[in-house]
């Protein structure tokens, strides 16, 4: 464009000198030198910039832009560039930092510069992919500019480290059909990718792509008109590839509600309208606890007249912060419980059993939590007397509320306080997946628990419920008496420890 301007101001001044020639020379030939000397200097100028930009404006095409006056079409100059990159990820290495970026629609070329000894120095102006490895020496800040035949973006420096391992967590929706609007939220969640893209398709026709993502998580809304699949494609900094494909339907046209038959048998929930978890059910006292497939938790109580069952009625039901896959546990007036989220997490929570208030729930734990919490309370001795207690520890099982996460981590929680982690353990020697809630049992003496769990290999095992050393109970007061708060800070941080449960027995079903 500036080309162009000074090119039209040389032929002004042209014409003007050919003009001063003309009418001045005769009249007064030494102004007429003066005035032409002075305009060829200004022409001189003029051209050498004319000259410089065009040097500089050689590596790029000049774009034009059509602009219709009346029944003629004028083509001006623009400037013209492509879009940055989204995303400019950096995963540092030994051997070399490779670096990866999204993908710009109308780029031809990319440049690579990093920052060394305080400015921006080339490290290979012209690459035609979109990830690049660095010297093992380089500095460790980088940036990359997208161009085109017209000209280059503004630079992107990166964005984005990455050191965790690449794995897909979770790709997930926030319902599994579509709204009422016919609209649905995918979301997803990724560690150590370099590229993320979507493609919808609908009966086997894709419809719509995301193609720059972000790489470590996100959510978008889109809306479905027929039976769709969303394929999430992840690559890390090597180019592998990781796929996860998640189906959402539509609603029905015409639905069909089947009412079922009632039989001579009590039916609490017949034509109750609920989507009930089966598996969450739990009957109390007269009384039934379950979850729906709407995220909420019911209780339902009898009505009775002259002692005997004549109907059920709801007493009440609350909201859940995710999926309530197995029964409640009950302790007196408390109900406890797991829910799992969608993001692969889960909580523990706790109810008032009467009346649905009091609701209290652990931090989110890292795992789904599938199986139901269970509840090791104190089991008294019998074989030692008071005499006995008062100068011999002795050993009891560990209380608290035991929470069974899908990973195999097996968390003590204080019953007084979700949030409070007293022991952590895994099973040795085997690879375990808390898919079912495992059993609780006491031999005859009452002295010895024990839990049986069951592994994806179809083998069920026993695993002794951890135990803990009491002491007497004139040790305990001497250590109330002597012991500073650094010792109890210490036997705090001891316990948190993941311990591992020996394996006791174990059988093939």
């Amino acid at each position: 464009m500036f080309v162009y301007v000074v090119f039209l101001w040389c032929i002004v001044l042209c014409s003007f000198m050919k003009y001063t020639v003309r009418h001045f020379y005769y009249n007064n030939p030494n102004q007429a030198k003066i005035c032409m000397t002075s305009r060829l200097s200004i022409l001189f100028v003029l051209l050498n910039l004319i000259a410089i930009n065009s040097t500089i404006a050689m590596e790029f095409k000049q774009a034009y832009a059509p602009i219709r006056a009346g029944i003629f079409t004028v083509l001006i100059p623009v400037e013209r560039a492509p879009d940055a990159p989204i995303y400019f990820s950096v995963k540092p290495d030994n051997t070399g930092d490779k670096l990866v970026w999204t993908a710009v629609s109308d780029a031809k070329y990319y440049r690579i510069e990093q920052y060394t000894n305080g400015r921006w120095e080339m490290v290979n102006a012209n690459v035609s992919g979109t990830h690049y490895t660095m010297p093992a020496a380089a500095s460790g800040i980088y940036r990359v500019t997208a161009c085109d035949d017209f000209g280059c973006a503004a630079a992107k420096q990166q964005n984005r480290v990455v050191t965790e391992p690449f794995s897909v967590k979770a790709l997930y929706s926030n319902r599994s059909q579509v709204d009422d609007y016919g609209r649905v939220e995918v979301s997803w969640q990724i560690t150590g990718a370099a590229k993320v893209s979507i493609t919808k398709t609908e009966n086997g026709r894709t419809v719509q792509t995301w193609p720059a993502l972000n790489p470590a998580r996100g959510k978008m809304s889109s809306y479905v008109n027929s039976m769709a699949r969303f394929n999430l494609t992840a690559y890390d900094f090597d180019g592998q590839a990781i796929s996860r494909t998640l189906s959402i339907a539509t609603l029905p046209e015409n639905p069909v509600r089947l009412n079922g038959v009632k039989g001579e048998f009590h039916q609490p929930l017949f034509l109750s309208g609920l989507d009930v978890i089966e598996r969450s059910v739990l009957e109390h006292e007269d009384n039934l606890f379950f979850a729906t497939h709407g995220g909420r938790l019911h209780r339902y109580s009898v009505k009775k007249k002259a002692g005997k069952i004549t109907d059920w009625h709801a007493k009440w039901n609350i909201p859940l912060d995710g999926v309530m896959n197995s029964a409640p546990t009950i302790q007196g007036d408390e109900l406890i419980f797991t829910v799992s989220m969608r993001n692969g997490n889960g909580k523990v929570c706790s109810v008032r059993a009467s009346d649905g208030e009091g609701q209290s729930c652990s931090a989110q734990k890292s795992s789904n939590l599938i199986a139901s919490p269970l509840i090791v309370n104190r089991v008294q001795p019998s074989r030692l007397s008071a005499v006995s207690q008062f100068f011999t520890e002795s050993t009891r099982a560990q209380e608290g509320i035991y929470v069974f996460q899908r990973d195999g981590l097996i968390q003590v929680l204080d019953p007084n306080d979700l949030n409070i982690v007293l022991s952590e353990y895994r099973v040795g020697g085997i690879q375990t997946e808390f898919l079912n809630t495992p059993a609780l049992i006491t031999d005859g003496s009452g002295e010895r628990q024990q839990f049986i769990m069951q592994n994806s290999e179809n083998e069920i095992f026993g695993v002794d419920v951890p135990v803990q050393t009491v002491p007497s109970a004139i040790s305990s007061t001497m250590n109330q008496w002597f012991s500073s708060e650094q010792s109890q800070t210490q036997t705090r941080r001891t316990i948190n420890q993941v311990q591992t449960l020996p394996v006791v027995w174990r059988k093939k079903l």
